[in-house]
């Protein structure tokens, strides 16, 4: 029989606070820098997080995905890598969060609390040069998520270089996200065509080479501005492609995407590359790429640069499967730079990321990429039950493996360069934060498991004692109870038939107060 190994669930059960955190003091601010950019009647956030109502309903999903770091979507490591246009919470700002639903969310005096932020939803760039607009595009009623691509012809008669890209979808209620690409062959023109609906469908990425990452958008996202005298360059007669994911559950509802484009004025821009500089056939080490049913497996690749180059951003790109994407440089000297770090790739949150200043590699620097991939059972963002092959391809099935790197061709000076316009903009209309990290005390623990849950049967060990009974509440990821079991010391719970299959969120309470913080409880009977 195979044995089963315990997943760990730490979870901390024991707060005491000198000092109690509210929504108006504390949390508002932090609620409305971070997440009321999605989490509004306008955003792709599947609920408003506009007031302390708001707040309070979605409490426990919320705890539980900041805790996690799985909201804000952030992708990157900032340790590793910081980037220019970072979304992140503090380790004191989360530790807050989690204080405050401890004590009830308590909202305080309502006098106290900031002024919700006013949403923009009118475009960046206001002033574009030139707007491109998509035909209007009815989501069909396919039941799953739907990646479609939209091709526009560029034909300006000359070459051009793009200073600033903004995309602006319509009904951001329905787009995941926009990727935007320059493609300098008939193959999307040709798909186009062969497809009788509007747009083509086009799985995970656009089929045919030349396909080089120019722009994109996520919640949240802002223009793309090149520094001064720099631009992308559109070859006359190129062709731009952007691929719209419109997710499950979309169907009916109608969307079109427009591109605000400003020119570069400079006579003689420089020419900003944004291309797959690290691919995988050309510099994959260990390849091909190909993942065996249940094997864990992790690909390199390698490029050296031929001339030394000043790079601004990076975008890495894979799949399902993935599970973990870096890259590094090493230089001639020895040196080691760090370029990029996904600890916890979603193939839903990928995206184009700046550098707070310029990185400058000499010729000879090697830039190494690694990823990950997962095709086991346990991975459930793997399309295939039970794990298949899977090897490179444009589906969403498939798996790919590049890293597009924005780069100019390095010219004294250009240490000097400014990232400016990429900053993620912060709410500014905030209070002074009341609580700190010095102000909590967290002392008990427990272990819950085996977690993902394969039978009816789970274990709840307490490392120091509570006195007295205590209950363990499982909800849905809405906070909506959905079971109850009473306990006492260490405690073996048999879940119940009519708990389907799917996440829930698990804490402890005692006399009706949360002592615990929430944690994710995944069931795959």
């Amino acid at each position: 029989m195979k044995k089963i190994v315990p997943l760990v669930v730490t979870i901390l059960t024991s707060f005491s606070l000198m000092a109690q955190p509210t929504w108006s003091e504390d949390i508002a601010c932090i609620v409305y820098s971070h997440c009321s950019n999605c989490h509004n009647d306008t955003g792709i956030g599947p609920f408003n997080l506009m007031n302390y109502e708001d707040a309070y309903a979605n409490r426990y999903s919320m705890e539980y995905d900041i805790a996690n770091k799985i909201m804000p979507p952030w992708p990157p490591d900032q340790d590793y890598a910081p980037m220019a246009h970072a979304n992140v919470l503090t380790d004191d700002e989360i530790a807050l969060f989690q204080a405050w639903v401890a004590a009830g969310a308590p909202e305080g005096d309502p006098m106290q609390a900031p002024e919700p932020p006013v949403i923009e939803t009118s475009e960046g760039i206001t002033d574009p040069d030139l707007v491109l607009t998509t035909e209007l595009f009815t989501v069909p009623s396919i039941n799953s998520d739907l990646y479609k691509c939209f091709v526009i012809p560029t034909n300006w008669g000359e070459d051009k270089y793009i200073s600033g890209i903004e995309v602006f979808p319509n009904n951001r209620n329905i787009v995941h996200h926009v990727l935007v690409y320059r493609n300098l062959t008939n193959d999307p023109i040709i798909d186009d065509q062969n497809d009788p609906e509007i747009g083509f469908e086009c799985g995970g990425s656009i089929e045919g080479g030349d396909n080089d990452l120019i722009g994109e958008w996520v919640p949240g996202s802002r223009p793309w501005i090149m520094p001064d005298g720099t631009g992308i360059k559109m070859q006359d007669g190129a062709n731009i492609v952007m691929q719209v994911h419109y997710p499950d559950g979309s169907d009916g509802q109608q969307d079109f995407i427009t591109l605000n484009i400003k020119f570069s004025d400079s006579p003689n821009p420089r020419e900003v590359v944004q291309d797959q500089t690290l691919d995988h056939i050309a510099d994959i080490q260990n390849g091909p790429l190909f993942i065996l049913p249940y094997e864990t497996k992790t690909f390199h690749e390698k490029y050296v640069l031929p001339e030394a180059r000043t790079f601004l951003g990076v975008a890495p790109h894979a799949h399902l499967i993935c599970t973990r994407m870096w890259s590094f440089a090493i230089k001639p000297d020895g040196d080691t730079v760090k370029m990029v770090n996904i600890p916890n790739w979603d193939f839903d949150w990928q995206g184009l990321y700046y550098y707070p200043e310029p990185i400058i590699l000499p010729a000879g620097t090697e830039l190494h990429g690694y990823a990950r991939y997962e095709n086991t059972a346990d991975n459930p963002n793997n399309p295939n039950n039970p794990p298949s092959f899977v090897t490179l391809g444009e589906e969403t099935e498939d798996e790919m493996m590049l890293f597009f790197y924005s780069y100019l061709y390095y010219e004294s000076g250009d240490e000097n360069i400014q990232m400016g316009g990429l900053s993620h903009p912060h709410y500014n209309n905030c209070n002074e934060q009341s609580v700190g990290l010095n102000d909590l005390e967290r002392e008990t623990k427990f272990n819950l498991y085996p977690n993902p849950i394969h039978a009816d049967q789970l274990y709840l060990e307490i490392n120091n004692s509570i006195q007295g009974e205590y209950d363990l509440e499982i909800t849905d990821i809405s906070g909506k109870r959905i079971w109850t079991r009473t306990c006492m010391n260490n405690c073996e719970i048999i879940l119940p038939q009519h708990i389907n299959n799917g996440m829930y969120l698990a804490r402890i309470l005692q006399n009706g107060q949360t002592i615990s913080n929430t944690e994710k409880i995944i069931l795959m009977r």
